[in-house]
């Protein structure tokens, strides 16, 4: 499928050679344009295709992120990309992929451009408080479950990433600019994207696809060195709710675990994160 009738942006098998890792990008497609690449590969996931499959847009015309909303994916400036993870994990502790895919997607970012980046909880990656990078994991449970004497079962989860490369100020529309950025932005030079994408790419298959249970607590605690929120004041917004209370923590299952004001530890799976404003 890696064969388009429209010759691709990138070419796949030199992107494969490149890439050079055990299980990520084995299998690459990739698309000029397309709605969303999460979209796509989850047709794929549902046919049984296999864990590290990859797909790699252009452009994305209806990209999104948590919660359905859109997400700005014009062609030339980012990389917009999902991938099939199918790991041994519970579902009790799959809640904490969104985590660990932004560490290593923060460390790599950093690396690169020689600035740090924090992650907010629970799916951002930020820079100067600006957003950068979106992920968005979408979990599929095995048909198979609910079955007499059967348990619920993760089947796969499709991770897309997106990520602001080369744009400047001015390619945000006006109700972003004041809360996105880019890593040329960051730097003051525009990066090539292929060098980005092939060294995240091959951080991502050491971190994700090797021996992720194993790894799974090392990634949260990386995470939470990379938190501000963590240990502060905070105000979680959900959609009937506001609460206000002390970032304690994250579980093992990515949820944030908020100390209330009569000392009640209570975990949390959704919500807007902010600062309490002193």
């Amino acid at each position: 499928m890696s064969r388009r009738t429209e010759k691709p942006f990138w070419d796949p098998d030199k992107l494969q050679a490149q890439f050079n890792t055990e299980s990520l990008g084995k299998r690459l497609i990739v698309f000029n344009r397309i709605t969303s690449t999460n979209d796509f590969l989850k047709r794929l996931a549902r046919r049984g295709a296999e864990a590290g499959t990859l797909v790699l847009a252009d452009q994305q015309t209806a990209g999104r992120g948590r919660l359905g909303r859109s997400w700005q994916s014009p062609p030339g400036v980012g990389l917009w990309l999902s991938f099939i993870l199918r790991p041994e994990l519970s579902l009790e502790t799959a809640g904490a992929l969104p985590l660990a895919v932004s560490v290593v997607v923060a460390e790599t970012l950093s690396a690169i451009c020689g600035e740090p980046f924090s992650a907010k909880w629970p799916n951002d990656i930020l820079a100067n408080n600006r957003k950068i990078c979106g992920i968005l994991c979408e979990t599929q449970i095995s048909p198979a479950a609910g079955l007499v004497g059967g348990s619920n079962q993760l089947d796969y989860v499709v991770a897309g990433i997106g990520i602001n490369v080369n744009q400047r100020s001015r390619d945000f529309s006006s109700d972003w600019r004041r809360r996105a950025t880019s890593l040329a932005m960051i730097a003051g030079h525009p990066f090539d994207r292929q060098n980005v994408l092939v060294t995240l790419v091959q951080h991502l298959d050491k971190a994700l696809f090797a021996n992720l249970p194993q790894e799974m607590p090392a990634l949260l605690s990386r995470w939470r060195a990379l938190c501000p929120e963590l240990g502060k004041s905070i105000v979680l917004r959900q959609a009937q709710t506001t609460i206000t209370g002390i970032f304690d923590d994250v579980g093992e299952g990515g949820e944030l675990i908020l100390r209330l004001a009569d000392g009640q530890r209570k975990a949390y799976s959704a919500g807007e994160v902010s600062l309490v404003q002193k």
